[in-house]
């Protein structure tokens, strides 16, 4: 048998490295070498990373046949089985290992997260809590015992785990992003504003903790308080691309789309663009009426990500907004074709064929919306006027009143009622309904003028909107 003997190494990665080497050629050798226990462990964990569960299997039973008394083989061995599903091996272990060491946390943390995989919630609750007074470090406990409250579904008990974890430490920023989700989920924004203060006050460097209040901030539409701290944020950790990008996020939110689009840009230093990023960054230049420069981007997006059903869509509605109505159809209809039950897809898409005059292809596409989305008014109107425009008068007045089902208080329906009626010789109708549409809301009632023209010269009409008028 040769005895291990480690050349000259500067650090404990070489040394590893050469326990890995060694390893591996003892097994191609078929021979037998020694290990000490550290070795064994450390070939172990360099197969767990690799994910190959069964090799490390192999190296503990050649770890307990050098050195069968101990324990940490047996606690290797437990976590390898459940990570194949073994798992009542894997706790047959355990009761071996602690018959041995009876007051040794790892036994019970293992015992746990295997309790936990199998949602036996309760037995996992109580094995970890039998691990506190013996563990060294709380703070991993505390977090799993959060993981094993989340899948039970009880949130707010997971919430109190994960301040305990982050009270004994507090530069656990799994911890920290774990109970933002938490926070979110359950939505106690205020009382996850509260933490991070605390929190802050006593870790005012904790760039985490300053993103996740500005994440919490935005959610509730404090955007400039957002900014602060995601500002806060990025003067401690300055190549953090989230903070940029959520920043950016921000800076849209309250239509400062120059700044937003530099922010985005600015993620761009710290990691590879990604299409999400190119995507907003094309929204606001489309919002500044800029149709090229979003389309541009947009089609970036496409490329990083050529099922971005949303980038394509945008690409459409830039052209629709320049009336390239034809090159529009191709993009929207890829946008489609991605996802055909997007009602957004189809509206568009009835609008670029409406003003191609394809009038049958152009009501497909908003008969596919009345479908997946009556409760957009919108729709209503822009089928109804469709119908019309193709002397189709009473399948207009039909949609409409069908519109009024869904929409009874609608009063944009209604004035477009009046101009049908009105359109179509139905005069006393027309009257009748403009009525009640000015009892709804008279602000709208120069609507009618776009699409019943004649209107404006019917006295009836003028004194009607008068009245209502005058009692604003």
């Amino acid at each position: 048998m040769e005895e291990e003997e480690f050349p000259s190494a500067r650090d404990e990665n070489n040394q590893i490295r050469h326990s890995i080497e060694r390893y591996e050629e003892m097994i191609r050798n078929k021979d037998a070498y020694f290990f000490d226990v550290d070795a064994f462990l450390n070939i172990i964990d360099y197969y767990i990373e690799k994910n190959d569960p069964v090799k490390a299997l192999q190296v503990v039973e050649f770890g307990q046949s050098q050195h069968p008394g101990s324990v940490e083989f047996l606690l290797r061995e437990a976590q390898l089985l459940a990570m194949v599903d073994r798992f009542q091996e894997a706790l047959h272990i355990l009761d071996i290992a602690e018959e041995i060491t009876p007051r040794d946390a790892d036994i019970f943390m293992i015992r746990g997260s295997i309790y936990s995989q199998l949602q036996k919630f309760e037995l996992a609750i109580v094995n970890f809590n039998k691990a506190i007074p013996l563990a060294d470090e709380l703070d991993m406990l505390y977090l799993n015992l959060a993981y094993v409250y989340e899948s039970w579904g009880d949130y707010n008990k997971a919430i109190e785990y994960l301040s305990l974890s982050l009270d004994a430490n507090p530069e656990n920023e799994i911890g920290l992003y774990e109970l933002a989700f938490c926070f979110e989920f359950t939505e106690r924004f205020d009382d996850s504003i509260d933490f991070y203060k605390k929190f802050i006050d006593k870790q005012p460097y904790s760039y985490a903790a300053w993103y996740n209040l500005g994440n919490v901030y935005n959610r509730l539409n404090r955007h400039e308080e957002a900014l602060d701290a995601y500002d806060y944020c990025i003067v401690i950790k300055d190549d953090f691309s989230s903070a940029y990008f959520n920043k950016g996020n921000t800076l849209a939110n309250l239509l400062k789309y120059n700044e937003a689009i530099e922010c985005y840009k600015k993620t761009f230093e710290y990691e590879a663009p990604d299409a999400l990023t190119y995507y907003n960054i094309a929204e606001c230049y489309e919002q500044q009426d800029d149709y090229h420069r979003a389309r541009d981007y947009y089609k970036r997006a496409t490329k990083l990500d050529p099922n971005f059903a949303e980038a394509w869509l945008g690409i459409g509605i830039t052209l629709q907004s320049e009336e390239r109505w034809f090159e529009a159809t191709h993009y929207l209809r890829k946008a489609i074709e991605l996802d055909d039950e997007n009602a957004e897809y189809w509206f568009a898409l009835g609008d670029a064929e409406y003003h191609l005059n394809n009038f049958a292809t152009a009501e497909a596409a908003y008969q596919k919306v009345v479908q997946m989305e009556p409760d957009n008014h919108e729709i209503w109107l822009e089928y109804s006027h469709l119908l019309m425009v193709d002397n189709r008068s009473d399948e207009a007045l039909a949609l409409i009143n069908n519109g009024l089902v869904f929409h009874p208080n609608d009063a944009e329906l209604l004035y477009r009622l009046a101009c049908y009626h009105y359109n179509t010789n139905h005069v006393n109708e027309a009257y009748q309904v403009l009525e009640a549409a000015l009892d709804k809301n008279p602000d709208l009632c120069h609507s009618i003028f776009e699409y019943a023209p004649v209107m404006e010269n019917d006295s009836n009409v003028l004194h009607l909107i008068d009245i209502y008028k005058n009692r604003i």
